[in-house]
């Protein structure tokens, strides 16, 4: 939606620019040189206005989860990690005994 809306603001800067042109040729060749200078600064605010404009809006902010929802959340991640951890550790501690029946076969 963004790229499309971004397509739209170009596309009517070119007609206007060429309208300009056709209608008076004169001012267009005054003008050119600051729309040139100009395009540069004005393309940044467009980008960064693209990659952070979202942030922060109030839809965004109504489905951000509560201090206590993240802090459930966090807790059941915790709780995943610490069974994965104790299940490699259990598998580093039965790895030494394998080694060992392989080294005496």
């Amino acid at each position: 939606m963004k790229r499309s809306r971004l397509g739209w603001i170009t596309l009517c800067v070119l007609v206007a620019g060429l309208g300009i042109y056709a209608l008076a040729p004169g001012v267009m060749s005054e003008v050119l040189p600051y729309a040139l200078l100009a395009a540069c600064p004005i393309s940044m605010l467009l980008m960064m206005k693209s990659m952070h404009g979202e942030q922060g809006t109030p839809h965004e902010s109504e489905n951000a989860p509560t201090p206590e929802g993240r802090l459930t959340l966090l807790k059941a991640q915790h709780a995943a990690l610490d069974e994965k951890i104790g299940a490699l550790e259990r598998n580093e501690e039965q790895q030494p005994h394998r080694e060992s029946r392989a080294r005496r076969s």
